[in-house]
């Protein structure tokens, strides 16, 4: 009955034990303000001192270094994150920078025709076109008026030559009969020369 007795107590002394480890105080709350706060209601008086026992000051410098261990924690992944973030605003910045100078260059291309191998704007080409085709009437107008000119000076020419060959004719006629003239009357006067002769 001893030994039972005896161990009955011992029973509830452990369980006594148990129950103050596995009950929760504010030390096991993630909240320092709490704990100091637990702390502070947990000191007793001496003189104008405070006294803290040291296993709850163990507890909170614990927790505390815990609690900036966590933070420090927190922090490097912050800063990883944000690192993170920079590498890749850089990187989109660069695809934005990229896309801009492609739509750059498409927008030029299809503000632009390649001529001569050349490319040019499209108000260029226009322009070009239009220089081009105004060059040409006014070359195909310089060469009308010089046909026109050449057509009349040509008529005209056939004109005077046609005139001249008129006068020709008859100056010819006139000097032939002159001539045929001439040459009765000298062989009439060669037969009267012989005649009287």
């Amino acid at each position: 009955m001893r030994i039972s007795i005896i161990t009955f107590i011992l029973f509830a002394f452990f369980q006594g034990l148990s129950a103050q480890e596995n009950k929760a105080t504010p030390l096991d709350s993630d909240n320092l303000d709490s704990q100091f706060q637990y702390i502070i209601t947990k000191t007793e008086a001496f003189q104008q001192y405070q006294v803290v026992k040291r296993t709850l000051l163990q507890q909170l410098k614990r927790n505390t270094l815990d609690s900036i261990q966590s933070l420090k924690t927190k922090q490097n992944d912050l800063v990883k994150q944000v690192k993170d973030l920079k590498s890749e605003l850089s990187r989109l910045e660069a695809n934005v920078k990229e896309t801009q100078e492609k739509f750059d260059t498409a927008t030029k291309e299809k503000d632009s025709l390649k001529l001569f191998g050349m490319l040019i704007t499209k108000s260029t080409y226009y322009l070009i076109v239009l220089t081009v085709i105004l060059g040409l009437i006014a070359a195909l107008a310089v060469v009308f008026i010089l046909f026109k000119r050449s057509n009349a000076i040509t008529v005209k020419t056939k004109d005077t030559l046609s005139n001249t060959q008129k006068e020709f004719e008859k100056h010819r006629k006139w000097a032939l009969e002159k001539e045929q003239k001439l040459s009765r009357e000298l062989l009439k006067e060669q037969q009267r020369n012989k005649g009287v002769v």
